[in-house]
Protein backbone atom coordinates (compact mmCIF):
# COMPACT_ATOMS: atom_id res chain seq x y z
CA UNK A 1 0.00 0.00 0.00
CA UNK A 2 1.38 3.36 -1.05
CA UNK A 3 1.66 6.07 1.57
CA UNK A 4 0.58 9.65 1.19
CA UNK A 5 2.63 11.78 -1.21
CA UNK A 6 5.40 13.63 0.59
CA UNK A 7 4.63 17.25 1.33
CA UNK A 8 6.75 19.51 -0.92
CA UNK A 9 9.69 21.23 0.77
CA UNK A 10 11.58 24.21 -0.66
CA UNK A 11 15.10 25.13 0.44
CA UNK A 12 15.80 28.70 -0.66
CA UNK A 13 18.24 31.58 0.00
CA UNK A 14 16.81 33.62 2.87
CA UNK A 15 17.65 36.92 1.13
CA UNK A 16 15.39 36.07 -1.84
CA UNK A 17 13.50 38.90 -3.56
CA UNK A 18 11.51 38.92 -6.78
CA UNK A 19 11.20 38.86 -9.60
CA UNK A 20 13.71 36.13 -10.29
CA UNK A 21 14.05 32.64 -11.64
CA UNK A 22 14.56 29.66 -9.36
CA UNK A 23 17.33 27.30 -10.45
CA UNK A 24 18.28 24.13 -8.65
CA UNK A 25 17.37 20.49 -8.17
CA UNK A 26 14.13 18.61 -7.50
CA UNK A 27 14.24 15.13 -6.01
CA UNK A 28 10.86 13.45 -6.68
CA UNK A 29 11.33 10.65 -4.15
CA UNK A 30 11.62 13.18 -1.30
CA UNK A 31 9.68 15.98 -3.06
CA UNK A 32 12.49 18.33 -2.04
CA UNK A 33 13.34 21.46 -4.04
CA UNK A 34 16.88 22.76 -3.52
CA UNK A 35 17.21 26.27 -4.96
CA UNK A 36 20.88 27.08 -5.56
CA UNK A 37 20.69 30.12 -7.86
CA UNK A 38 18.30 32.96 -8.68
CA UNK A 39 19.34 33.20 -12.33
CA UNK A 40 20.73 30.74 -14.84
CA UNK A 41 24.07 29.61 -13.34
CA UNK A 42 27.19 28.74 -15.27
CA UNK A 43 27.84 25.02 -15.09
CA UNK A 44 31.25 23.48 -15.59
CA UNK A 45 31.44 20.43 -17.90
CA UNK A 46 30.69 17.26 -15.97
CA UNK A 47 29.10 19.06 -13.02
CA UNK A 48 25.44 18.42 -12.08
CA UNK A 49 23.23 20.64 -14.22
CA UNK A 50 20.56 22.59 -12.30
CA UNK A 51 17.06 22.94 -13.74
CA UNK A 52 14.69 25.88 -13.91
CA UNK A 53 12.33 25.02 -11.05
CA UNK A 54 10.02 28.01 -11.29
CA UNK A 55 9.84 31.70 -10.39
CA UNK A 56 9.76 34.04 -7.42
CA UNK A 57 7.16 36.75 -8.01
CA UNK A 58 6.72 40.31 -6.83
CA UNK A 59 2.94 40.01 -7.03
CA UNK A 60 0.99 36.86 -6.24
CA UNK A 61 -1.56 37.85 -8.89
CA UNK A 62 1.07 37.29 -11.58
CA UNK A 63 0.88 34.12 -13.60
CA UNK A 64 3.13 31.58 -11.87
CA UNK A 65 3.83 29.62 -15.06
CA UNK A 66 5.12 26.09 -14.69
CA UNK A 67 6.91 24.64 -11.69
CA UNK A 68 7.02 26.01 -8.17
CA UNK A 69 6.41 29.67 -7.42
CA UNK A 70 7.01 31.88 -4.43
CA UNK A 71 6.28 35.41 -3.22
CA UNK A 72 6.26 37.54 -0.09
CA UNK A 73 2.89 38.20 1.51
CA UNK A 74 1.75 41.55 2.92
CA UNK A 75 3.80 40.93 6.06
CA UNK A 76 6.95 40.14 4.08
CA UNK A 77 6.72 36.43 4.82
CA UNK A 78 7.94 34.05 2.10
CA UNK A 79 5.33 31.66 0.69
CA UNK A 80 5.93 28.85 -1.81
CA UNK A 81 3.51 26.63 -3.74
CA UNK A 82 4.27 23.68 -5.97
CA UNK A 83 2.92 23.24 -9.51
CA UNK A 84 -0.32 21.76 -8.10
CA UNK A 85 -0.88 24.79 -5.90
CA UNK A 86 0.01 22.97 -2.68
CA UNK A 87 1.67 25.09 -0.02
CA UNK A 88 5.28 24.05 0.59
CA UNK A 89 7.25 23.58 3.76
CA UNK A 90 10.11 26.06 3.89
CA UNK A 91 13.79 25.75 4.73
CA UNK A 92 15.47 29.15 4.38
CA UNK A 93 19.23 28.86 4.20
CA UNK A 94 22.13 31.24 4.81
CA UNK A 95 25.35 29.73 3.53
CA UNK A 96 27.53 30.99 6.35
CA UNK A 97 25.08 30.08 9.09
CA UNK A 98 23.90 26.75 7.74
CA UNK A 99 26.82 25.19 5.87
CA UNK A 100 29.28 25.86 8.67
CA UNK A 101 26.88 25.76 11.63
CA UNK A 102 28.40 22.51 12.95
CA UNK A 103 31.79 24.26 13.22
CA UNK A 104 30.46 26.95 15.57
CA UNK A 105 32.43 27.14 18.79
CA UNK A 106 35.34 25.30 17.17
CA UNK A 107 36.05 27.27 14.01
CA UNK A 108 34.35 30.65 13.68
CA UNK A 109 32.90 31.22 10.21
CA UNK A 110 33.59 34.95 10.01
CA UNK A 111 37.25 34.31 10.73
CA UNK A 112 37.67 31.24 8.52
CA UNK A 113 36.02 32.76 5.46
CA UNK A 114 38.81 35.37 5.41
CA UNK A 115 41.49 32.68 5.54
CA UNK A 116 43.15 31.28 2.44
CA UNK A 117 45.30 28.44 1.16
CA UNK A 118 47.70 28.21 -1.77
CA UNK A 119 47.82 24.49 -2.57
CA UNK A 120 50.72 23.32 -4.73
CA UNK A 121 49.81 19.93 -6.12
CA UNK A 122 46.19 18.80 -6.38
CA UNK A 123 46.61 15.04 -6.33
CA UNK A 124 45.65 12.59 -3.59
CA UNK A 125 47.13 14.78 -0.84
CA UNK A 126 46.27 18.22 -2.18
CA UNK A 127 42.69 17.31 -3.07
CA UNK A 128 41.95 16.11 0.47
CA UNK A 129 43.62 19.20 1.96
CA UNK A 130 41.51 21.50 -0.22
CA UNK A 131 38.16 19.88 0.54
CA UNK A 132 38.79 19.57 4.27
CA UNK A 133 39.76 23.25 4.42
CA UNK A 134 36.62 24.13 2.46
CA UNK A 135 34.53 22.19 4.99
CA UNK A 136 36.31 24.05 7.78
CA UNK A 137 35.15 27.34 6.23
CA UNK A 138 38.29 28.57 4.48
CA UNK A 139 37.05 31.04 1.89
CA UNK A 140 39.99 31.62 -0.50
CA UNK A 141 41.94 29.07 -2.55
CA UNK A 142 44.67 29.17 -5.18
CA UNK A 143 45.09 25.69 -6.74
CA UNK A 144 48.28 24.91 -8.66
CA UNK A 145 48.82 21.71 -10.66
CA UNK A 146 49.52 20.92 -14.30
CA UNK A 147 48.23 17.32 -14.28
CA UNK A 148 45.06 15.95 -15.85
CA UNK A 149 42.69 13.68 -13.93
CA UNK A 150 42.94 10.07 -15.17
CA UNK A 151 41.35 6.75 -14.30
CA UNK A 152 44.29 5.52 -12.24
CA UNK A 153 43.88 8.57 -9.97
CA UNK A 154 40.31 7.71 -8.93
CA UNK A 155 41.15 5.20 -6.19
CA UNK A 156 43.10 7.84 -4.23
CA UNK A 157 41.77 11.22 -5.38
CA UNK A 158 38.81 13.13 -3.95
CA UNK A 159 37.38 13.62 -7.45
CA UNK A 160 35.80 10.85 -9.49
CA UNK A 161 35.05 9.25 -12.84
CA UNK A 162 33.11 12.24 -14.18
CA UNK A 163 36.24 14.37 -13.69
CA UNK A 164 38.54 12.23 -15.85
CA UNK A 165 40.03 14.40 -18.59
CA UNK A 166 39.80 17.65 -16.65
CA UNK A 167 42.73 19.46 -15.13
CA UNK A 168 42.90 18.40 -11.49
CA UNK A 169 42.64 22.06 -10.54
CA UNK A 170 39.37 22.41 -12.46
CA UNK A 171 37.84 19.27 -10.95
CA UNK A 172 38.88 20.30 -7.46
CA UNK A 173 37.58 23.83 -7.91
CA UNK A 174 34.15 22.41 -8.76
CA UNK A 175 34.18 20.24 -5.62
CA UNK A 176 35.12 23.19 -3.42
CA UNK A 177 32.28 25.26 -4.87
CA UNK A 178 29.85 22.44 -4.17
CA UNK A 179 30.76 22.86 -0.50
CA UNK A 180 30.86 26.66 -0.47
CA UNK A 181 29.51 28.35 -3.62
CA UNK A 182 30.74 31.75 -2.40
CA UNK A 183 34.38 30.65 -2.06
CA UNK A 184 37.02 32.42 -4.14
CA UNK A 185 38.90 29.72 -6.08
CA UNK A 186 41.65 30.57 -8.55
CA UNK A 187 43.59 27.96 -10.53
CA UNK A 188 46.85 27.72 -12.46
CA UNK A 189 47.84 24.75 -14.62
CA UNK A 190 51.60 25.13 -14.50
CA UNK A 191 54.50 24.54 -12.09
CA UNK A 192 54.60 26.89 -9.11
CA UNK A 193 57.83 28.44 -10.42
CA UNK A 194 56.01 29.47 -13.63
CA UNK A 195 52.94 31.04 -12.05
CA UNK A 196 53.03 34.81 -12.73
CA UNK A 197 53.56 36.76 -9.54
CA UNK A 198 50.66 39.03 -10.47
CA UNK A 199 48.34 36.01 -10.19
CA UNK A 200 49.57 34.60 -6.91
CA UNK A 201 50.55 37.72 -4.96
CA UNK A 202 46.93 38.63 -4.04
CA UNK A 203 46.92 35.39 -2.01
CA UNK A 204 50.26 36.02 -0.33
CA UNK A 205 49.36 37.39 3.10
CA UNK A 206 49.50 36.34 6.73
CA UNK A 207 45.92 35.00 6.60
CA UNK A 208 46.91 32.45 3.96
CA UNK A 209 48.97 29.28 4.33
CA UNK A 210 51.25 27.92 1.60
CA UNK A 211 50.77 24.14 1.30
CA UNK A 212 53.28 21.99 -0.58
CA UNK A 213 51.74 18.75 -1.86
CA UNK A 214 53.58 18.54 -5.17
CA UNK A 215 55.94 15.94 -6.65
CA UNK A 216 59.27 17.67 -6.04
CA UNK A 217 61.11 19.49 -3.30
CA UNK A 218 62.21 22.24 -5.68
CA UNK A 219 58.64 23.46 -5.87
CA UNK A 220 58.34 23.39 -2.09
CA UNK A 221 61.59 25.33 -1.74
CA UNK A 222 60.48 28.00 -4.20
CA UNK A 223 57.10 28.37 -2.49
CA UNK A 224 58.52 28.44 1.03
CA UNK A 225 61.52 30.69 0.53
CA UNK A 226 60.52 33.02 -2.31
CA UNK A 227 56.79 33.38 -1.70
CA UNK A 228 55.74 32.40 1.81
CA UNK A 229 58.59 33.74 3.92
CA UNK A 230 58.86 37.23 2.32
CA UNK A 231 55.09 37.69 2.62
CA UNK A 232 54.72 36.62 6.25
CA UNK A 233 52.97 33.35 5.40
CA UNK A 234 53.10 30.03 7.20
CA UNK A 235 54.35 27.13 5.07
CA UNK A 236 53.68 23.41 5.37
CA UNK A 237 54.75 20.43 3.26
CA UNK A 238 52.85 17.12 3.37
CA UNK A 239 53.88 13.93 1.65
CA UNK A 240 53.96 10.13 1.90
CA UNK A 241 56.79 7.65 1.69
CA UNK A 242 56.88 4.57 -0.53
CA UNK A 243 53.52 2.75 -0.63
CA UNK A 244 52.35 5.32 1.94
CA UNK A 245 53.53 3.06 4.78
CA UNK A 246 54.51 6.35 6.44
CA UNK A 247 54.51 10.05 5.75
CA UNK A 248 56.14 13.30 6.76
CA UNK A 249 55.03 16.82 7.53
CA UNK A 250 57.29 19.87 7.79
CA UNK A 251 56.05 23.34 8.69
CA UNK A 252 57.58 26.72 9.43
CA UNK A 253 56.45 30.20 10.34
CA UNK A 254 57.86 33.23 8.50
CA UNK A 255 60.29 34.04 11.31
CA UNK A 256 61.53 32.77 14.63
CA UNK A 257 62.24 29.18 13.58
CA UNK A 258 64.31 27.21 11.04
CA UNK A 259 62.88 27.51 7.53
CA UNK A 260 62.70 25.20 4.54
CA UNK A 261 66.28 25.97 3.49
CA UNK A 262 67.44 24.71 6.90
CA UNK A 263 65.34 21.60 6.44
CA UNK A 264 66.81 21.02 2.97
CA UNK A 265 70.31 21.33 4.39
CA UNK A 266 69.45 18.67 6.95
CA UNK A 267 68.62 16.00 4.38
CA UNK A 268 72.14 15.76 2.95
CA UNK A 269 73.91 12.36 2.87
CA UNK A 270 75.33 13.17 6.31
CA UNK A 271 71.81 12.86 7.69
CA UNK A 272 71.77 9.11 7.41
CA UNK A 273 68.28 8.41 8.71
CA UNK A 274 66.71 11.17 6.64
CA UNK A 275 68.51 9.89 3.55
CA UNK A 276 67.18 6.42 4.22
CA UNK A 277 63.73 7.91 4.72
CA UNK A 278 63.84 9.51 1.29
CA UNK A 279 60.63 11.33 0.46
CA UNK A 280 59.77 8.91 -2.34
CA UNK A 281 56.29 10.33 -2.78
CA UNK A 282 57.99 13.51 -3.96
CA UNK A 283 59.67 11.53 -6.75
CA UNK A 284 63.30 12.04 -5.75
CA UNK A 285 64.81 8.54 -5.99
CA UNK A 286 63.69 4.97 -6.39
CA UNK A 287 60.58 3.53 -7.95
CA UNK A 288 57.35 4.69 -6.40
CA UNK A 289 54.59 2.23 -5.54
CA UNK A 290 51.35 4.08 -4.77
CA UNK A 291 49.75 3.68 -1.38
CA UNK A 292 46.09 3.13 -0.68
CA UNK A 293 43.78 6.04 0.00
CA UNK A 294 43.23 5.17 3.67
CA UNK A 295 46.98 5.42 4.37
CA UNK A 296 47.46 8.62 2.38
CA UNK A 297 44.45 10.20 4.07
CA UNK A 298 45.69 9.40 7.58
CA UNK A 299 48.90 11.33 6.99
CA UNK A 300 47.08 14.14 5.20
CA UNK A 301 44.41 14.56 7.89
CA UNK A 302 47.10 15.24 10.48
CA UNK A 303 48.50 17.84 8.09
CA UNK A 304 45.07 19.45 7.74
CA UNK A 305 44.76 19.81 11.52
CA UNK A 306 48.16 21.48 11.58
CA UNK A 307 47.06 23.86 8.80
CA UNK A 308 44.03 24.91 10.83
CA UNK A 309 46.35 25.64 13.74
CA UNK A 310 48.62 27.69 11.48
CA UNK A 311 45.72 29.69 10.06
CA UNK A 312 44.46 30.50 13.55
CA UNK A 313 47.82 31.01 15.24
CA UNK A 314 47.03 34.68 16.02
CA UNK A 315 43.44 34.06 17.13
CA UNK A 316 43.26 34.17 20.96
CA UNK A 317 39.83 32.49 20.94
CA UNK A 318 41.14 29.44 19.07
CA UNK A 319 42.34 26.31 20.86
CA UNK A 320 45.43 24.88 19.17
CA UNK A 321 45.16 21.16 18.44
CA UNK A 322 48.56 19.89 17.35
CA UNK A 323 51.26 22.52 16.95
CA UNK A 324 51.79 22.84 20.71
CA UNK A 325 52.59 19.13 20.89
CA UNK A 326 54.42 18.39 17.62
CA UNK A 327 57.78 19.57 16.34
CA UNK A 328 58.48 21.13 12.95
CA UNK A 329 59.22 17.79 11.33
CA UNK A 330 56.73 15.05 12.09
CA UNK A 331 56.74 11.45 10.89
CA UNK A 332 53.49 9.49 10.75
CA UNK A 333 53.49 5.70 10.58
CA UNK A 334 50.64 3.79 8.96
CA UNK A 335 52.21 0.38 9.49
CA UNK A 336 55.47 -1.00 10.90
CA UNK A 337 55.18 -4.16 8.79
CA UNK A 338 58.28 -4.65 6.64
CA UNK A 339 56.19 -6.48 4.05
CA UNK A 340 54.72 -3.06 3.17
CA UNK A 341 57.34 -0.54 4.21
CA UNK A 342 60.52 -2.55 3.78
CA UNK A 343 63.37 -2.31 6.27
CA UNK A 344 62.59 1.34 7.04
CA UNK A 345 59.30 0.32 8.64
CA UNK A 346 61.36 -0.98 11.55
CA UNK A 347 62.23 2.57 12.68
CA UNK A 348 58.69 2.84 14.05
CA UNK A 349 57.80 1.24 17.37
CA UNK A 350 54.16 0.60 16.53
CA UNK A 351 51.59 1.28 13.79
CA UNK A 352 49.91 4.71 13.78
CA UNK A 353 52.89 6.22 15.59
CA UNK A 354 53.26 10.01 15.33
CA UNK A 355 56.69 11.32 16.29
CA UNK A 356 57.04 14.21 18.74
CA UNK A 357 60.79 14.52 19.18
CA UNK A 358 62.45 15.33 15.84
CA UNK A 359 64.06 18.77 15.88
CA UNK A 360 65.23 20.79 12.88
CA UNK A 361 68.19 23.08 13.61
CA UNK A 362 69.37 26.13 11.75
CA UNK A 363 71.80 25.16 9.00
CA UNK A 364 75.42 26.30 9.17
CA UNK A 365 76.05 29.32 6.98
CA UNK A 366 78.21 27.11 4.77
CA UNK A 367 76.02 24.02 4.53
CA UNK A 368 78.53 22.33 2.21
CA UNK A 369 81.40 22.54 4.70
CA UNK A 370 83.42 19.45 5.57
CA UNK A 371 81.78 19.38 8.97
CA UNK A 372 78.64 17.84 7.39
CA UNK A 373 76.71 18.76 10.49
CA UNK A 374 73.58 16.68 10.96
CA UNK A 375 70.78 19.14 11.57
CA UNK A 376 67.86 16.82 12.13
CA UNK A 377 68.07 15.48 15.68
CA UNK A 378 66.11 12.35 16.60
Amino acid sequence: MLGKPRRPTVCYPMHIEGPCELWGYHFPDTNYYNIVALSRPETAPGAPVPSLLGNFLTDVSQSPGNGIYGYRDSDGKVIFHDHLGRKCDLEPVCLKMDIFSRNTGILESDTMLRKGAVIIGCGSVGSLVALELARAGVGRFFLIDMDVMRYHNICRHQCGIHDVGKFKTTALRERILQINPSALVKTSNRPIQSVPLAEIEPFCDKDTVMVGCADNREGDFYAAQLLAKPNGMAFISIGCWERAFAGEIFYCLPDGMPDYSDFMASITPASRRVEANTHLYMGEVGSFEPGISADINFVTTIGVKMILDLLNRDNPAYTCRLLDSLTQYTLICNTDKTAIGGDMAEIFSYPLQVTRSIEVDYAPQDSTSSDNQENVNF
